[in-house]
């Protein structure tokens, strides 16, 4: 399926594009459609494409030899994810799946996407912000597993998603997700067990409110 142009708009880093751009991509884009929990790419296989995700909710990740998923990135509408190719790297050492229902993405060579940097380095340079910004909560969440316990790791992933997808209304926040309790578990190095005492315990304290697809936070300032 051929790339809209109003998709360009969705993404972040492709934003703006002049329409000789646009239509140069769009020789060679392609959107993707996967149901909920489908894999998008595997570990181990050829990493020439970077993606995009214009609905739904992507997960990245690696599986350890125990076989235990360790949830790495949680990609909204207008993130992207798969870019290692760009590096030179060949093959892909991580996972990606749909996580929140169906789940549409763009996807566009790495060498096109290349050529499209040589030709306007803006998007090289908004790549490199959106990477930045993503090492930097890979790096918070790595002292969390370090320094933090269990309860205050899974209010900074709550407080993540918030400041990422949530829709304020007044002082609460409201996170519409598609995130299992072990889904948390994975992400905040905790176990499916621990996220449920927790959530519970914070739903009984009335700082949040929460069912299957969403979570309600009572006051983002008061959450600790």
């Amino acid at each position: 399926m051929l790339v809209e142009e109003n998709i360009f708009s969705q993404v972040d880093v492709l934003k703006n594009l002049p329409e000789e751009q646009q239509e140069f991509v769009n020789r060679y884009a392609q959107v993707k459609s996967y149901r909920k929990s489908t894999f998008i790419y595997n570990p181990g296989e050829e990493a020439d494409w970077v993606y995009f995700v214009t609905e739904g909710v992507v997960k990245t990740g690696t599986i350890s030899e125990e076989g235990k998923e360790v949830i790495k990135n949680i990609l909204y509408k207008g993130e992207m994810f798969g870019e290692l190719g760009l590096s030179g790297m060949i093959e892909r050492p991580d996972f990606a799946s749909s996580l929140k229902g169906e789940v549409e993405i763009v996807r566009i060579p790495v060498k096109i996407l290349k050529d499209l940097i040589n030709k306007n380095p803006e998007v090289g340079l908004r790549m490199i912000e959106k990477l930045g910004e993503r090492i930097t909560r890979s790096e918070k969440r790595l002292e969390q597993l370090v320094f933090d316990d269990a309860r205050t790791r899974i209010i900074g992933f709550l407080k993540e998603q918030a400041s990422k997808n949530g829709m304020k209304f007044g002082d609460e926040t409201l996170i519409r997700h598609g995130f299992t309790h072990q889904d948390m578990a994975n992400i905040t190095g905790t176990s499916r067990q621990l996220v449920t005492i927790v959530l519970n315990d914070l739903k009984k304290e009335n700082l949040i409110n929460f069912d299957r697809s969403s979570i309600l936070i009572r006051n983002l300032n008061q959450l600790k």
